[in-house]
Parts: structure tokens; C-alpha cells; sequence
């Protein structure tokens, strides 16, 4: 996915704790989605690598998100897939908050 140098995706408060929020980027027609965990923020792709459910709709646990569909289990700090049937890692992305702002940044990994 090739995205500007930043998107301003919300504000900080749209995303509370434990909360997996969905957003569509109409610049490359793509779903991601960005998770608030103990951790921090995690922004990834939102459509299942496996079956292309999305994953906003799934069972978030500490650092990992759950498909709601195939049950793959992935890790959210690396995208490696922790449980199948998914063998695809999911895509990952930079995101950033500050001064009240969530932005997205580019692919993890380019």
C-alpha cells in the first residue's frame, strides 16, 4: 500500500482502551484498523489474510487479535500468526498519537 507521508486517521479519544476500530482509506481503497491495548496503539490490515473477514469484528486479547470467522490468532506487535488455520502474517503499519491525533504511517516492513 503506498499512503502520503501521514494520515490523519482521529482523535485520540475515538479509540479507548480495548477498543479495535475500523477505518476505510479511500487513497488506497484499503480497510485497516487500529487497536488500543496495554501496549499502546497497533494499527494493521483489517481483512483476515486467511478468509478476508474483518478482523475490527474479532476478540482482542492483550496483544493479539482473533478472526471471528477461521479463529486465526495473530500477534499484533509482529504480525506473525500465532495460531491458524491462517499461515500469512498480517500486515502491519506505523501509527502515532500525539497531541490528540491518531495518524497512520507507512507499511511495517517497506
Amino acid at each position: 500500500m503506498t499512503l502520503p507521508t501521514s494520515i490523519a486517521l482521529g482523535g485520540s479519544d475515538d479509540i479507548g482502551f480495548g477498543a479495535v476500530i475500523p477505518f476505510y482509506l479511500e487513497v488506497s481503497k484499503e480497510r485497516i484498523a487500529i487497536a488500543r491495548t496495554a501496549d499502546g496503539l497497533f494499527a494493521f490490515d483489517d481483512l483476515c489474510p486467511h478468509d478476508g473477514a474483518p478482523l475490527s469484528s474479532g476478540l482482542l486479547a492483550r496483544r493479539a487479535i482473533m478472526c471471528p470467522c477461521d479463529g486465526s490468532l495473530f500477534d499484533l506487535g509482529t504480525g506473525v500468526v500465532l495460531d491458524g488455520p491462517a499461515e500469512m502474517p498480517l500486515r502491519r503499519f506505523i501509527v502515532h498519537e500525539e497531541r490528540g491525533t491518531v495518524t497512520l504511517g507507512r507499511q511495517l516492513g517497506d
